[in-house]
């Protein structure tokens, strides 16, 4: 699925999950562009894993004294 269909699929999500409103689709269509933007899809080559990304602090030794 290309990100115009993820985009297209979310703002609908939101559209329906605010009672279907009239005249918000601009504003449902910006916000699910951000979300997919910000949250790419699982499994995306192209996107960045957390794991990556996060250095993890290796614990201390007690016999580094």
């Amino acid at each position: 699925m290309d990100t115009d269909e993820r985009v297209r699929e979310r703002a609908y999500q939101l559209w329906e999950a605010e009672g279907k409103p009239e005249g918000q689709d601009f504003e449902h269509w910006m916000r699910a562009r951000e979300e997919v933007e910000t949250f790419p899809k699982e499994g995306d080559p192209t996107a960045g894993s957390v794991e990556s990304s996060v250095a993890i602090p290796m614990p201390k030794s007690s016999s580094a004294q």
